[in-house]
């Protein structure tokens, strides 16, 4: 997948994750969802005020103004003359009304229910069309001047040609004057940015270019301009109604979410951000005239930070996420910035590293006449260099060296003790690699005599294949190899009769081998299953991989909505 060009830790970017789904997926998921929506009805009235002009009222305070007289009920032939429904909603000057839900028009084929999201070569913006499953509109004309009869209109959205209100949504969720985001009320904000649930689902998308949608007026199409019905849809629907709700702050026909509760990620975003990726050429520019099936594979990319971290602007890609090919079945791609997954890494192996990490004591001292004795210690938890190199192989690295030197008053003995540890995590594909290495040096001088080498040389290679359970938490098989190259320095037969060197050095590098095996292990395998994906609630994950740069991303597919 062209994730393998993922590299979020480039300084143009900076994201800790990176969520992209392609407009093909989030439309088919968006139309899957507003299927089964039970959104409310949503009813609007408009009486004649003082000075004719239109006054909203409550569909049940107009019906008992209207001595029971509802104007939805009122057949579309009715004559105004002769209806008694009607001539109770004109004695009420009844104006117009609509009454509509959110929803899939009832079309058939599916195929020709329009898309809701549209995502263009406008990287900070999308079309937006919002659907209804159900539309009436109801109009009462008085008469009078040269229409001397009063006239009636009641139409229905037509099952095989909807009415679609497209808006142009402006995608930048901040706080700044300039963001339509920021014109909306408070109450709304903060539900748009609910990051603690569940993002990056249809339903969450929905409620925010729902609300978005209502800082420019949309254009309506299905419908013939000029047209009674145009006029009315014009100014009710877009005209009083949309102004109310700008007022008031409140989702366009009362469209609302409910929160599940919050996935177990181990990146839970605090900053979030959307931009529009269209495909690209090789050379990384869009496609100019995309096809169908191209502009299905442009995909709307959540950049998101976590844990606190300031999150960079939207910036352009210069990578498709996903691949144009006739075998791609995923709906989109995840992405974690090797910088964030490094860091979890070090803080799930910074204590396991530290056991590992000695600081060597010696203490060579006078004994008797021309003796020596000679202590030895090993001392655990110390603190290990970590950093993070920048290359196309490691991800994160450990290490940690000391050494301690002593000799007798007498000069008859002298002792030298050196610790060094080594954990470094590489990456290649799926595959991911932890070798550590430790070695303990020791040399020791009993009078003109001296024993040397590493008493301790230990490599752990831990292999570790990754794939991912379908809610989002690694899943992991891993082989082990352990290689022991520790070395019995002594010294010859000769020069031990003379110094006894090499029962010291047995002793000590008994001890040695004693105290190091019982921290130096496997590094768990809970290490990596402990790490879950963002939006667990949301996606099926498929197909784990290190893309070249070191990001570890995932296949994702939208589970169904509900």
């Amino acid at each position: 997948m062209s994730a393998t060009q993922s590299c979020l830790s480039d300084p143009r970017f900076g994201y800790d994750f990176v969520v992209a789904t392609t407009q093909e997926s989030i439309n088919a998921s968006m139309k899957e969802f507003l299927s089964g929506l039970t959104e409310p009805v949503v009813t609007m009235c408009y009486v004649a005020d003082a000075t004719g002009k239109p006054q909203a009222i409550a569909h049940a305070d107009l019906v008992a103004e209207a001595q029971g007289s509802d104007p939805f009920i009122v057949p579309p032939d009715a004559d105004p003359a002769t209806n008694q429904d009607l001539k109770n909603l004109l004695a009420a000057r009844f104006m117009m009304g609509f009454r509509a839900q959110l929803g899939i028009p009832p079309a058939e084929p599916k195929a020709d229910v329009p898309n809701v999201v549209t995502l263009g070569a406008d990287t900070g913006s999308v079309a937006f069309n919002l659907l209804c499953s159900e539309f009436d509109v109801v109009q009462l004309m008085p008469g009078g001047g040269y229409s001397a009869q009063p006239t009636w209109m009641n139409v229905s959205q037509p099952s095989d040609a909807p009415w679609v209100f497209t808006s142009k949504v402006d995608l930048l969720m901040t706080e700044v004057s300039q963001s339509e985001f920021s014109g909306l009320p408070a109450a709304v904000r903060s539900q748009v940015m609910a990051l603690g649930g569940d993002p990056f689902s249809v339903q969450q998308l929905l409620f925010d270019l729902d609300n978005a949608a209502l800082e420019t007026t949309p254009v309506i199409s299905g419908v013939e301009p000029g047209t009674d019905l145009y006029t009315v849809l014009n100014e009710t629907f877009l005209g009083s109604y949309f102004a109310q709700l700008k007022a008031q702050g409140q989702p366009l026909l009362g469209c609302v979410i409910t929160q599940p509760s919050a996935p177990p990620a181990t990146l839970v975003p605090t900053g979030l951000e959307l931009e529009v990726c269209p495909l690209l050429n090789d050379d990384s520019s869009p496609i100019p005239s995309p096809t169908p099936q191209q502009a299905g594979l442009a995909t709307l990319n959540y950049l998101c930070s976590a844990g606190g971290d300031t999150l960079p602007p939207a910036v352009a890609f210069s990578w498709n996420w996903i691949d144009p090919l006739p075998e791609q079945q995923a709906d989109g791609v995840m992405a974690i910035n090797r910088g964030a997954f490094a860091r979890y890494l070090e803080a799930q192996l910074y204590s396991y590293t530290s056991s590992n990490c000695y600081q060597p004591v010696v203490e060579v001292d006078d004994y008797k006449v021309a003796g020596v004795s000679w202590t030895t210690g090993l001392t655990p938890d110390q603190a290990p260099t970590v950093t993070y190199p920048n290359d196309e192989s490691t991800l994160i690295s450990f290490t940690w060296t000391a050494d301690a030197h002593d000799e007798s008053g007498n000069t008859f003995g002298e002792e030298w003790m050196t610790s060094s540890f080594s954990l470094a995590v590489t990456y290649a594909g799926n595959i991911m690699t932890v070798t550590q290495h430790l070695v303990i040096y020791l040399k020791i001088r009993s009078l003109a005599t001296y024993g040397s080498g590493n008493v301790v040389d230990i490599t752990v290679v831990d292999t570790y294949t990754l794939a991912a359970t379908q809610a989002g938490a690694l899943a992991v098989t891993m082989t082990s190899t352990r290689t022991d190259n520790s070395k019995n320095p002594s010294t010859n037969s000769f020069l031990n009769f003379w110094t006894d060197l090499n029962s010291i050095i047995d002793s000590i590098k008994d001890w040695a081998r004693n105290v190091v095996p019982t921290a130096l292990t496997d590094v768990p395998v809970s290490v990596l299953q402990d790490f879950v994906f963002p939006g667990g609630k949301t996606f099926t994950f498929t197909q784990v991989a290190f893309s070249k740069a070191g990001d570890l991303t995932s296949e994702i597919s939208y589970t169904a909505t509900d």
